[in-house]
């Protein structure tokens, strides 16, 4: 195991001062000294003490951080970017800083020029999630230099540093496995996306599609401006088709509960939902919605920098893959 500047010291010896100057190769040291130290290093190994190297140094390290306006969804990119500054906190010490830049979620176009615009500023790292394809491959090369962290979302990419988020498949494949418990018989169950080009969404839809096994069952509706203009139309859409169940693969269930508590609709379909976000808890509660699948946004933001700091700053080995739990809740355990 690799030694301290101090273990060295008490080693061979010496003043901290005096192993300083050897591994620094500066001052006036004697030739004893420098052999006894320089054997210590070559038989243990010499681990720089990161905290004591950047109060030193006196730098901030700077990540950039790239999501979508926090205030949107129900506030869930907020909970993610909470998570981040209460890692910040923790490891203040090393001086950490996040730069944030949002955009536009249904504008592909603010997304590429957000990016452009962080890329051109200091940061020694990034956050992002990789949640608006295919553009996402278009604006990684400008941040080939510092490494990057992706969240909520997995991509099938080499180069990011690690990922943070909960396998998407598999919470769409559990859906279906609630829904079939909320539902045994039923003969039109309908996945909801609000976003067309969100890989973590198709794959929820897809998990959730291939436990029923039945295309006849399981219809997809996905949002686009172009076809359905509000939200209202949308969910009308949806509602018009009758179905036994409702998969919505974001935490937009709410929308739909609410909707059909304002018209007084008798809701007579399973409701299944993603996220514990203040309204969807509300509709949970009130029976409006019948499961919720948490994937936990404000850990994500946390491990996200925690794992910087492991990685950059004390030099540790990481995992390639965080996966976050599939959290299943109903009105009786929220």
């Amino acid at each position: 195991m690799s030694l301290t500047i101090n273990e060295i010291a008490q080693k061979a010896g010496v003043s901290i001062g005096t192993v300083d100057r050897v591994i620094h190769n500066r001052g006036r040291v004697s030739k004893e000294s420098i052999e006894k130290i320089q054997a210590i290093i070559d038989q243990y190994g010499y681990q720089p003490n990161p905290i004591a190297r950047q109060l030193k140094t006196k730098k901030d390290f700077v990540i950039g951080v790239l999501l979508p306006e926090l205030g949107t969804e129900q506030s869930y990119w907020k909970s993610v970017f909470e998570g981040m500054k209460k890692a910040a906190e923790e490891f203040k010490l090393f001086s950490i800083k996040l730069k944030l830049a949002e955009y536009k979620r249904h504008n592909s176009k603010a997304f590429v020029e957000k990016a452009t615009e962080l890329s051109k500023e200091k940061i020694d790292a990034l956050i992002t999630a990789p949640i608006v394809a295919p553009e996402i491959f278009e604006i990684l090369p400008l941040f080939e230099k510092v490494p990057y962290v992706f969240v909520d979302s997995p991509l099938d990419h080499d180069k990011q540093l690690t990922t943070v988020a909960q396998d998407p498949y598999q919470g769409g494949y559990c859906a279906g496995r609630i829904m079939e418990l909320l539902v045994p018989n039923a003969k039109k169950i309908i996945t909801v996306q609000m976003y067309d080009k969100a890989p973590n969404l198709h794959e929820r839809s897809r998990g959730f599609a291939e436990y029923f096994n039945n295309p006849k069952v399981v219809k997809n509706i996905t949002y686009t401006a172009k076809e359905y203009g509000t939200q209202k139309k949308f969910i009308e859409a949806i509602l018009k088709a009758r179905p036994d169940g409702i998969f919505v693969t974001n935490e937009g269930s709410s929308e739909i509960a609410d909707y059909c508590k304002a018209k007084k609709i008798t809701k007579n379909f399973a409701l299944i939902g993603y996220d514990l976000m203040e309204k969807n808890v509300k509709s949970l509660k009130e029976g409006n919605i019948d499961c919720l699948i948490s994937q936990s946004p404000q850990d994500q933001g946390y491990l996200a920098v925690k794992k910087i700091y492991q990685h950059c700053l004390i030099n540790e080995k990481i995992e390639r893959e965080i996966f976050i739990p599939i959290n299943i809740y109903f009105k009786e355990n929220i």
